[in-house]
């Protein structure tokens, strides 16, 4: 059986969800060969289960670069979306 929570504690919940989401979500940057370069977001160190993912790069650099705007977004929107959502 379901039992709705009342809004405020749901938002509470929701945006407690994005705050621990944002502390282990990270990017992983990895070399493809001839100099190419990708970027994955990652929890705790491993891919998830709908892979984010992009590239190619012509350096290490500008693959963090776009990864870590590319994590920043996410995160924005993932916090956005649950706030309208409470």
């Amino acid at each position: 059986m379901w039992h709705t929570l009342p809004a405020a504690r749901t938002r509470h919940i929701l945006l407690s969800m994005a705050a621990l989401l944002r502390d282990e979500l990270h990017i992983v940057i990895t070399e493809c060969g001839n100099g190419i370069w990708e970027w994955e977001i990652c929890r705790q160190g491993e891919p998830l289960p709908a892979r984010m993912r992009d590239g190619p790069f012509g350096s290490e650099e500008a693959a963090l670069a776009a990864g870590k705007t590319a994590l920043r977004e996410f995160l924005g929107l993932l916090e956005s979306e649950q706030e309208s959502d409470a």
